[in-house]
């Protein structure tokens, strides 16, 4: 996920939400792998030696992982004492999670995701991501799965498997011939397009009447790649956002038992993705489809602790202080190792990342309370500290609602929830219950948002 899987967020989703393994954000290789390419790789490669996570974790040394301008203002305003103090939270809830500090300390080997259609490339930048990764890269993944348009421009996820698929076998092949045997090279696809896909025209590359492969002949081909583990995501690339439907878990049960047969590994590691919005449903996912891991994005935007057993949410008030929670050890984890800015800005890229969380796991909230989500969004909050104060003051507006009056609001409601954002269900129930607003009362809640968001900074100031 660009932007979404940063250090500070793997983290916390595997020291304290049971979260096994964790894949970085997508790399482009030729931007990593290019002459006088280091601003990049050091903008966008977070993957470090453990030891030195641990040593800026315990305090030894705070500033080791420090390297932009980006993370030196999204931390101003916080003193010494600020940072130690998150510290001290984040080492609590760890040695609440275990009573072993040494066990919850561990900083897990991950996936490094890649994308690219150059086979040279790829392994070029491969071999740079390993140097630079001290050991704690487990594997390389190709993107595959990737529906945006800018994808089709670049010549990478889906657009690259359905269009060109050759070219992406090509790239995998090559990775498996040159990385060392103990790393391993893996892939993240979608479902083909369907043959309903093809007659609607939607194959602009593709004769109507011919037949688009099977997810059986995706499998097989991966696997004639040496790949050492798929990822299959059970929607094709024309399901996304709001065209986005049930996720096909049939479809990859069938990927399962094809790669266990083809391959002649009756355990070959098949991840399931898609239509996961809780632990029951990861759960229910391992019995349909039969397969390795689940993986969660979307939702685990939202619930860090999806795979976490005992975070299911019975009453409102568990529900806002498991979200503002997790917004607060976020923030922590923040403070520590403030995010690398990628692709979002030299000088504020560092903390758009956390704004992105915080905006996703507060999200219910946030609908609720327009003033405060402009807040978030402004490019004048741009600090941890900034952040913070914003969740103190959603905080405060909730405080005094008892259960009956927290189960009453819209935050309450499934469908109020990130995850749900694009599903129909979601969509048409909002329509339903919903009338359009006239031009004038757009403009009254426009007067009072700003009304709000002024009261808010003066009171703010003053404190």
């Amino acid at each position: 996920m660009v932007a979404q899987s940063d250090l500070p967020f793997r983290l916390m989703c595997e020291q304290l939400y049971n979260v096994d393994l964790s894949y970085t954000q997508m790399i482009h290789a030729y931007n990593f792998a290019e002459n006088g390419g280091e601003t990049f790789r050091r903008n966008h490669l977070d993957v470090y030696d453990r030891s030195l996570v641990r040593d800026v974790l315990l305090g030894v040394d705070s500033s080791a992982l420090i390297f932009t301008q980006s993370q030196r203002n999204a931390l101003e305003g916080l003193d010494k004492s600020d940072i130690e103090a998150a510290r001290r939270r984040i080492i609590s809830a760890l040695q609440a999670k275990n009573n072993s500090l040494e066990m919850t300390l561990e900083v897990k080997p991950c996936v490094v995701q890649i994308a690219t259609h150059d086979p040279d490339v790829a392994a070029k930048a491969a071999n740079m991501i390993l140097e630079r990764s001290n050991g704690q890269c487990l594997a390389i993944d190709l993107n595959l799965g990737c529906p945006q348009a800018i994808a089709r421009k670049g010549r990478y996820g889906s657009f690259l498997h359905d269009e060109t698929p050759q070219a992406a076998y090509d790239v995998l092949s090559k990775l498996r011939s040159t990385l060392p045997m103990e790393v391993g090279v893996t892939a993240k696809i979608r479902l083909p397009p369907t043959q309903a896909d093809a007659q609607e025209g939607k194959l602009g590359h593709e004769l109507r009447n011919n037949s688009p492969v099977t997810i059986e002949e995706r499998v097989r081909r991966l696997i004639d790649c040496g790949v050492d583990l798929i990822t299959v995501h059970g929607r094709t690339r024309f399901e996304n956002k709001a065209a986005v439907g049930a996720a096909n878990w049939d479809a990859i049960h069938a990927a399962v038992v094809t790669a266990r047969e083809y391959s002649g590994d009756v355990n070959f590691p098949v991840f399931a993705n898609g239509g996961i919005e809780d632990f029951s449903d990861a759960q229910k996912c391992f019995d349909k489809t039969l397969c390795s891991g689940v993986m969660s994005s979307e939702s685990l935007l939202e619930n860090p602790g999806i795979f976490d057993e005992q975070n299911n949410i019975a009453s409102g008030k568990a529900l806002l202080e498991r979200q503002l929670q997790y917004a607060d050890m976020y923030l922590d984890y923040c403070t520590i190792f403030p995010p690398i800015p990628g692709s979002l800005g030299i000088a504020g890229g560092s903390f758009n990342v956390a704004r992105s969380h915080v905006f996703k796991i507060l999200h219910r909230y946030l609908e609720e309370q327009p003033d405060l989500r402009s807040w978030l969004g402004d490019q004048e909050l741009c600090t941890i500290q900034q952040a913070r104060a914003l969740l103190y003051e959603l905080r405060s507006r909730y405080s005094a609602l008892d259960e009956e009056q927290l189960k009453m609001k819209t935050s309450w409601k499934d469908s109020s929830s990130w995850y749900r954002r694009h599903r129909q269900s979601n969509a048409s129930s909002a329509a339903e219950n919903t009338e359009p607003l006239s031009l004038e009362e757009r403009k009254k809640l426009a007067k009072l948002r700003i009304q709000a968001l002024r009261e808010q900074r003066l009171s703010l100031s003053r404190a």
